[in-house]
């Protein structure tokens, strides 16, 4: 469970990483801490609220078939930058500059990160 906790976090941090290559409009400072602070925040956000979120959604998931679920992606993508933001971690900052930027942003992050899981995670399993 904890090697898992911590494989999650891993993944999180390597696909953030993977995006800010892909998408130019987003940007932080920080280096290694900012993705080891962002995997955690984004593996707690995956596992506490998201859930949540998709259960509150599921009527709008449902009626768009399934591409709700990149509005969810997007809202927890801006609680981690706001979290990082208002939390001003030393030397860490996330900055994502456009609303179009969100929107791919999101789409890469959760593309990369599902790659990521279908690699790793479910070999463990």
């Amino acid at each position: 469970m904890i090697k898992r906790a911590f494989t999650n976090i891993a993944l999180n941090g390597l696909a953030l990483y993977a995006t800010t290559l892909l998408i130019k409009e987003v940007t932080y400072t920080g280096g290694w801490k900012f993705f080891l602070i962002a995997g955690l925040i984004f593996a707690f956000l995956n596992a506490i609220v998201k859930p949540f979120l998709k259960i509150l959604a599921l009527p709008f998931i449902f009626l768009t078939a399934g591409l709700f679920i990149i509005v969810l992606n997007i809202f927890v993508l801006w609680l981690v930058k706001y979290i990082i933001g208002v939390a001003q971690f030393q030397d860490v900052t996330f900055t994502i500059a456009t609303t179009s930027a969100y929107l791919w942003t999101s789409i890469a992050f959760g593309a990369i990160n599902w790659f990521e899981h279908i690699l790793f995670i479910n070999k463990e399993d």
